[in-house]
């Protein structure tokens, strides 16, 4: 089967979302908190980490089940993750992807019970009893909750609530953005490669350094989105981090300081991985698409680019 990053996206968005439908059964006493998880969850979202999961899994081996939950579980962290970033106590923000914040949809209340329920949800999928590999399910569970919790994702925030208004240097914004949003990243080509059982040393530890380095340049390409474009495109508000006076990397590097460090690790990307050969397709196309996301909404996700087409076998499963 032949796919480009449209076609991969669309397989993966099904298989994903299928497999949370399925998990996310129904508790009668639970509907309003179902109701507000769905809302968070299946909110058009692009699922860029499902993606890097099911893309570094076909790269060492097969997708097996313990994909699907990594992936499942990935989404999860990340909805809930966005919920609370939301909240009043937070970021305060009433719009996300264009739609009411799950806190204006329903309330803070729910909002915060709703991340609640997400992130357990996530181990919940992870540390299903029927895993015919414990051994390897606790190992996923491991890289998750060290990029979620109080070394990774959480940690992050952190840094950036207590950084606003103040001056901090660019070591310190790269610190906040590993933790904030490359620890996720990291651990979502991680755990695709780990949930195949086949990944050798040496393959994960270049895909650790492709997913840095994409981690980071998704974090100043967003900076730079951020002060390039408009409202309507961003579905936040335009301007937001500036005028929150937070640290951004145009503003300590010049706007095209920023956009030579996204070229940079751009190619140290793609470097790291051009050697496993044809199946390193889907995580180039990402690698790609994070990289140009002004362009690339309507490069990938629309039309359909000769050499961007790979085929893998197993996807027909």
């Amino acid at each position: 089967m032949v796919m480009n990053l449209k076609q991969f996206s669309t397989y993966t968005q099904s298989r994903v979302d299928q497999y949370l439908e399925q998990q996310l059964s129904d508790y009668a006493p639970a509907n309003q908190l179902h109701n507000a998880m769905r809302y968070s969850l299946f909110n058009g979202g692009k699922r860029i980490r499902p993606m890097l999961t099911y893309a570094s899994a076909q790269l060492v081996g097969d997708i097996s089940s313990l994909t699907d939950a990594s992936a499942a579980a990935l989404e999860s962290i990340h909805a809930y993750s966005l919920i609370h970033d939301d909240l009043p106590a937070m970021d305060n923000d009433e719009l996300r992807r264009g739609k009411p914040t799950c806190h204006i949809q329903f309330d803070e209340a729910t909002a915060i019970l709703a991340g609640d329920a997400l992130q357990t949800f996530a181990f919940e999928l992870l540390s299903n009893p029927t895993s015919a590999q414990p051994e390897l399910a606790i190992k996923l569970i491991q890289e998750l909750v060290v990029a979620s919790g109080r070394n990774g994702m959480i940690t992050g925030q952190m840094i950036d609530l207590s950084s606003e208004n103040k001056n901090i240097s660019l070591a310190e914004l790269e610190q906040m953005h590993v933790h904030k949003t490359g620890a996720l990243i990291k651990a979502s080509v991680r755990m695709g490669a780990l949930s195949t059982g086949q990944v050798k040393p040496e393959q994960l530890a270049k895909l650790d350094a492709y997913a840095h380095a994409i981690g980071l340049a998704f974090q100043v390409q967003d900076d730079i989105i951020d002060l390039t474009s408009d409202t309507e495109t961003l579905g936040k508000t335009q301007f937001s981090d500036a005028e929150a006076n937070k640290a951004t990397y145009p503003k300590l590097l010049g706007l095209d300081g920023a956009k030579a460090l996204v070229v940079r690790l751009h190619e140290q990307a793609i470097a790291q991985i051009s050697e496993f050969g044809d199946k390193s397709q889907p995580l180039t196309d990402l690698a790609n698409y994070i990289i140009d996301r002004n362009h690339a909404e309507n490069l990938y996700f629309q039309s359909h680019h000769h050499h961007h087409h790979w085929s893998h076998p197993q996807f027909e499963k």
